[in-house]
């Protein structure tokens, strides 16, 4: 057990309490089944206390036993085996996009049970998404069956400059909000506890435990709308603001959403893509293309579009050059609805990558599109509840992953 676990011990009975459940929570989440002896060994936590924990844990409905395991560690009676209940608790995660809003309903485990998907209000004012949000979460849990007093919690993904300790959004330019508690207005609409974070930090926690993101240091680049940035630095989200798409790389007279000229949003973002793209093509009969009908040109060989994707990744690769001569981040995963686009965006950023960026960096420096494609949000959503609200893991040191 690392110093800063053992630290944390020490403090008063009511914390040691919700830290001993975190570490038997979170070493069952990741192992599966185990004893107590097992657990005792693995924690350092005294039997004693394996004990009293996880009686309280299975009298919660959070753990419980399923049946007899080896006997070989206790030299002849056959242990009782624990697992995390997947069966009796609950939680709610939902990536509020742009264009698209997705609710989904899991496990303890972190097992996606049901997931809906539907498009965004175009009136983005703060009563009309709440409820649009309030909505879809009680579809999620009607569809699964699920009983409502069986939900833990409700987690939120939002683009914007999100305070995640109070769930307030304090400017999204996407939805024009400033200083709106989210969180606090969903838990009066819904009943149910909730937290909210900044959604390129939410997608780097889902790529954490359910995709690529198993390196030590992550730069995420969420690129869809606009272009969002998360750092993972030793494991941990940092949970300071990364604005990658608003450092200056074009002199292009070009305004960006925040009234600066020339940003990487202002010129490799979707929004972008399709501008250009719009400019561009003249058959399309007022007909506006989208970035994926864009993509598909593409990857049927126009050269207008494979020209318009070459750009983009031309100035990703460049931005994400500086990061990493900055940051030298073990890995790059580049998520949002752009990366669905696959080789023809990936390999102009690689390329514009090598070219700008130290060789001893580049070449321990793998860039990879994100395995989740458009549920990193709603994945991360739920791994964050687990976190924060059922495994308590924001008050531990992991030796590899701390939210």
């Amino acid at each position: 057990m690392c110093n800063n676990k053992t630290a944390i011990l020490t403090g008063e009975p009511e914390l040691m309490r919700k830290i001993n459940q975190a570490l038997i929570l979170d070493l069952l989440r990741n192992k599966g089944e185990l004893s107590r002896a097992q657990i005792s060994r693995r924690t350092k936590l005294s039997k004693a206390t394996v004990s009293r924990v996880v009686n309280e844990l299975i009298k919660n409905k959070l753990i419980t036993e399923i049946g007899e395991g080896d006997s070989k560690e206790t030299g002849g009676r056959r242990p009782i085996m624990l697992t995390i209940n997947s069966s009796d608790r609950f939680v709610v995660g939902v990536d509020l996009g742009t264009t698209n809003t997705v609710a989904a309903i899991a496990n303890l485990k972190g097992e996606i049970l049901k997931k809906i998907r539907v498009p965004t209000n175009r009136n983005h004012s703060l009563d009309t998404i709440s409820s649009q949000v309030s909505n879809i979460v009680n579809d999620v849990i009607e569809e699964a069956e699920v009983e409502r007093k069986l939900i833990a919690g409700l987690g939120i993904s939002v683009a914007g400059i999100v305070e995640k300790s109070t769930g307030t959004v304090k400017f999204s330019p996407n939805f024009n909000w400033e200083n709106v508690n989210i969180a606090k207005l969903l838990e009066k609409k819904t009943g149910l506890r909730t937290i909210a974070d900044n959604c390129t930090r939410v997608m780097a926690i889902g790529e954490m435990w359910h995709g690529k993101g198993n390196s030590f240091n992550i730069f995420y680049v969420n690129l869809g709308y606009g272009i969002g940035s998360a750092l993972v630095i030793k494991g941990k989200v940092y949970d300071n603001h990364s604005e990658f798409g608003h450092i200056s790389i074009s002199n292009e007279k070009i305004l960006c959403s925040c009234g600066k000229y020339g940003c990487l949003e202002a010129v490799a973002s979707g929004n972008a893509l399709e501008r250009k793209a719009n400019q561009l093509f003249k058959d399309i009969n007022n007909e506006w293309i989208t970035a994926k009908d864009i993509a598909e040109r593409a990857k049927q060989g126009d050269p207008i579009a494979e020209k318009i994707f070459e750009e983009i990744g031309k100035y990703l690769g460049k931005g994400i050059s500086f990061i990493a001569n900055v940051f030298y981040p073990d890995k790059v995963i580049i998520g949002g609805g752009i990366s669905l686009a696959g080789k023809i965006l990936l390999n102009p950023i690689i390329n514009s990558f090598n070219e700008y960026t130290m060789e001893q960096i580049k070449s321990n420096t793998e860039i990879e599109l994100s395995s989740l494609g458009m549920d990193a949000g709603v994945y991360g959503a739920i791994t964050m509840v687990l976190n924060q609200l059922v495994f308590y893991t924001s008050l531990l040191r992991r030796d590899t992953i701390d939210f």
